[in-house]
């Protein structure tokens, strides 16, 4: 695996640049007018990107990994692609019970916990007829977000259907509280969707639970990166706060075909 790990220098620039990014969506300002009036910050900011390793992608021409690779190619910054300007990933441990391991990882432990004796569970959704039923409640739900920033109107996310590992968290009476869908090529995978369908504490622990639920699956399915589609530009600081606490970093991607013959990870039930 051609990887180029980040070490403690890269950490420390990595969340640098993540403060520089919470200070601009806290100052309600657009990026150019944040960095001319905070030069320095914004120089020392783009030195911080600049000097992240690269982290190699190679990708195969499965329906996952060209839609991996459409995202990581979007222009969302300058002009710039979300792979080149940052993207936040999480490091997908050889082991399943490895993710929550660590110091770092106590606020995922004690979140699960807390979501466990609630009664949370989590299950897979393969069933094409389940994965409509739930795209369709998530759009309900998005309608209603109290909210401003997540509120969404007039979404469709029924075109997700049989594209990728479908999770859902459930309360102990079965209803849905958090929805994730993770497409996967080779050793990486996209966190398309990862929505809670209401509102309250309960949804708010489920998320960590299914959160490493979908990482200890992608594991056992050899995935070893896990990226979000969205540039830290387009983050909420609650989302940027939320990842910290999952384990992203970012990093800058480099993206390769991969060469056929090599393994390739299951697209989801249209691939299949």
């Amino acid at each position: 695996m051609a990887v180029q790990r980040e070490g403690d220098g890269g950490t420390v620039r990595g969340q640098r640049l993540s403060a520089f990014w919470a200070g601009w969506r806290e100052s309600r300002r657009n990026p150019v007018g944040y960095a001319l009036s905070h030069p320095r910050l914004a120089l020392a900011a783009v030195g911080d990107l600049m000097a992240l390793p690269w982290v190699e992608a190679p990708l195969g021409e499965t329906p996952a990994g060209r839609l991996i690779r459409s995202d990581l190619s979007r222009r969302c910054l300058a002009g710039a692609t979300l792979a080149a300007t940052g993207a936040s990933v999480v490091d997908v441990p050889e082991t399943p019970p490895a993710y929550r391991e660590g110091r770092s990882k106590q606020t995922l432990r004690r979140k699960i916990r807390a979501a466990e004796r609630a009664g949370v569970a989590w299950r897979p959704v393969p069933r094409p007829a389940e994965q409509r039923e739930l795209a369709a409640r998530l759009d309900r739900a998005l309608g209603v977000k109290s909210d401003a920033r997540y509120r969404q109107l007039g979404t469709d996310h029924a075109h997700w259907v049989g594209r990728g590992m479908w999770t859902v968290a459930v309360d102990r009476d079965g209803e849905p509280l958090v929805l994730a869908v993770t497409p996967h090529d080779g050793e990486w995978a996209l966190l398309s969707v990862f929505i809670t369908l209401g509102e309250g504490p309960q949804h708010s622990d489920a998320r960590y639970l299914l959160f490493a639920a979908v990482v200890e699956q992608l594991s056992e399915r050899g995935v070893r990166h896990l990226v979000d589609g969205r540039g830290q530009h387009e983050l909420t600081n609650g989302l940027r706060h939320f990842q910290r606490m999952l384990g992203f970093r970012i990093a800058r991607i480099r993206m390769r075909r991969r060469e056929p013959g090599l393994r390739s990870a299951a697209v989801g039930s249209r691939a299949a």
